[in-house]
């Protein structure tokens, strides 16, 4: 929940100015408004002020621009400040260079009486421009691209980006619609580069991913609550980070106001909106707005309204995960379907599990296994008998392991990537209603977990296998994990019955814990030491999730700040590949089907915050996400946020070394995990007790 813990003027307009309106941020830090002083937005009459303020509020300089600046926007690439002119007619576009402090004044090859320039987003060297006063309901450009490029010279030439009579998904109903844009107004970059249009008297804020490309896609949000036809709505942006300064112009009252906020969701909209007179939180999955900035918390409690604004995130703000690029790697083959499975291989290729609707007690059906390799081109792929619901790189052998039917009469496949040949190897005690869902390799150890336990005390759910990692003939496991153990529940700090009705997936954190997904429950049960007198345990609950069908499933916890997470998404029949910087090594990230997403998991609290939903998916679907994996970025600070993910698990589970539980000592700090989750199992055969 954003929380407003400074609220201040930054500015108040200088005098012989008024009305400020758009606000950007150059790359030195300075603060630039503009102040349209009633001037005509065709450019019939009047000027603009546009002025440059240091950090403190104080004027560096002023620069007077004919008409109405509406636009206004720090060019990264080139130092500019670009100042677009007549938003509803007779449009031009000034350029200011804060060093000389020259400007100059282009013209549009066509320029329009009734229509005009109002926003500007420059991404790389594309410039992109929203077009206002669509004069009908079908065909005409909204959104346009400047041909010139980042660096224009001459007359300015566009093409068409978006028309209005488009379709997109409305994110509140999840359906396909018409999109309100009868008002095409702000535009601003997200952090994962969409283009975000306000459509400011619909009050409808327009996504549009893939801008200019033949993937683009669109989807919108209605935001509740305002005047039908009357909105006011303008700046809308998605935060970088999960508290930084707004600086908001308040048209009405001649001032720039600064807001520190903290606590902000960087899958939210914080926007702008004349009716409500307010500036706020914006959620894309119903369309509520919360207010942030009103007259009841701005100084002086007064506040007109609301217009331009822009973002700085806190230099030591809390790392939020962003994703700045979302593709499709892969499709579903030709007669494979349900992706689940994901791995990546010594060489860096994508095998993916398709289960084809296969039985999962291999009654019937088979799997398709398939090698990708980092492009989304099929390399080879493999039949494998029944329903393969964990697939695995063994990094000590090379070759992928193929676990099938979780649900009753399990095998493993073994399959080697350079032969092609595969071998498949039984359970010595098979069980027809229970069975190994997934493995991890850890050095010569290889655990994997067991499914549907039958009661709810005693019986096993993670085992290691005896024959280790190179099996051979009938395998043998013992008992690592059972059902109706104690842990630490992670957002209380308290000892308490873990819940484990379901055990799932099975991954290996960084720093050697065993991370076990319980799917029904939506419960990540966090295994440290595992199969030694040291293992100990804790566990989370995910928030919000469906009671008893949760959807739980794969759950990792990242090597790295960035990198690339590879992610089935099974009712839509293909592998994303989605880049994420500002990812937290202490949190999970977690496929998560009651919630119809992917995301940030955190283990104090275990509030979900969504990373991949079909609010940003491609083409904005997104229906079963189940399988992961991830590849930390060679650029990314491995070491670091691995040695810190260590040292913060040090201190959450405390080890007695006693070998036995340990109790609870009223003594010990609340703040850690402490050896009250300390546990020894029994070291029984093939998983039975």
């Amino acid at each position: 929940m954003p929380i407003v813990d400074q609220i201040s003027t930054f500015a108040s307009a200088p005098a012989g100015s008024s009305s400020p309106d758009s606000v950007t941020i150059d790359g030195q830090g300075f603060v630039w408004v503009a102040y349209t002083n009633g001037a005509d937005s065709t450019g019939a009459s009047g000027s603009s002020t546009i002025v440059q303020y240091d950090k403190s509020g104080h004027v560096v300089h002023s620069y007077q621009v004919a008409g109405f600046v509406d636009g206004l926007k720090f060019n990264p690439e080139s130092g500019e400040i670009w100042a677009l002119q007549n938003q509803d007619g007779n449009s031009k576009l000034t350029l200011i260079d804060p060093i000389t402090h020259e400007t100059d004044t282009l013209s549009y090859a066509h320029p329009s009486s009734t229509r005009g320039y109002d926003d500007v987003v420059f991404d790389g060297n594309k410039v992109f421009l929203s077009f206002t006063n669509p004069p009908g309901t079908s065909g005409d450009a909204t959104i346009v691209q400047l041909t010139n490029g980042d660096n224009p010279h001459g007359v300015l030439h566009t093409k068409t980006v978006l028309t209005d009579g488009i379709q997109g998904i409305n994110t509140e109903t999840g359906t396909l619609q018409s999109v309100p844009l009868t008002d095409p107004d702000s535009l601003k970059l997200a952090p994962n580069g969409d283009l975000l249009l306000s459509s400011g008297a619909d009050g409808v804020i327009v996504d549009v991913q893939d801008p200019g490309t033949s993937h683009q896609s669109v989807a919108f949000t209605q935001v509740q609550g305002v005047t039908p036809d009357n909105a006011g709505l303008d700046d809308v942006i998605k935060p970088s980070a999960s508290s930084g300064t707004f600086y908001l112009s308040d048209t009405k009252d001649n001032r720039v106001l600064a807001v520190h906020v903290s606590g902000l969701n960087p899958n939210d909209y914080y926007a702008s909106v004349g009716s409500l007179g307010a500036f706020g939180q914006v959620d894309p999955t119903t369309g509520a707005f919360t207010p942030l900035i009103s007259a009841a918390n701005a100084p002086g409690f007064n506040f007109g309204s609301p217009h331009g604004v822009t973002f700085v995130a806190d230099e030591n703000a809390a790392p939020t995960p962003i994703v700045d690029r979302i593709s499709t790697l892969a499709s579903a083959p030709k007669g494979s379907s349900s992706p689940d499975s994901v791995t990546i291989d010594g060489q860096g290729f994508v095998w993916v599990a398709y289960t084809n609707g296969a039985d999962s007690t291999g009654a019937s059906g088979s799997s398709t296994i398939v090698q990708y390799d980092k492009s989304g081109h099929v390399v080879h792929s493999y039949q494998v008998a029944g329903f393969v619901d964990g697939l695995k790189f063994n990094p000590e052998s090379g070759e992928i392991w193929a676990l099938q039917n979780q649900d009753g009469n399990s095998k493993l496949t073994l399959i080697d990537p350079i032969t092609h040949e595969t071998d498949t190897l039984s359970y010595a005690h098979p069980s027809s209603t229970r069975g190994y869902d997934d493995v991890v390799f850890d050095g010569n150890k290889v655990f994997l977990s067991f499914t549907n336990p039958p009661g709810t005390s005693g019986d096993a759910t993670i085992v290691q296998l005896i024959n280790g990692d190179d099996p051979h003939g009938l395998l043998h496991t013992k008992t690592v994990l059972t059902d109706g153990i104690q842990g630490i529940n992670t957002e209380t700090d308290t000892l308490q019955s873990v819940p484990m009705t379901d055990p799932d997936s099975l991954k290996l954190a960084p720093n050697g814990d065993l991370l076990l997904s319980s799917g029904a429950d939506g419960v990540i049960v966090d295994v440290k030491h595992p199969g030694t007198s040291h293992q100990s345990v804790a566990f989370t609950q995910v928030q919000g999730v469906t009671p008893g069908n949760a959807g739980l499933d794969d759950v990792i916890k990242p090597s790295a700040s960035s990198g690339t997470f590879y992610l089935s998404d099974t009712k839509d029949n293909r592998v994303l590949a989605l880049h994420v910087s500002g990812l937290n090594p202490n949190d999970y990230y977690a496929s998560v089907g009651s919630l119809g997403a992917f995301g940030q998991v955190d283990s104090t609290t275990g509030a979900f915050t969504p990373v991949v939903s079909a609010a940003n998916a491609p083409g904005f679907e997104f229906g079963s996400p189940h399988g992961v994996a991830f590849v930390a970025d060679q650029s990314a600070d491995t070491d670091s946020h691995v040695a810190l993910l260590k040292n913060y698990m040090a201190s959450s589970f405390v080890s007695t070394g006693s070998g036995s539980l340990g109790g609870f000592n009223p003594d010990q700090s609340q703040s850690t995990w402490s050896q009250q989750a300390l546990l020894t199992q029994p070291q029984h055969d093939d998983g039975k007790s």
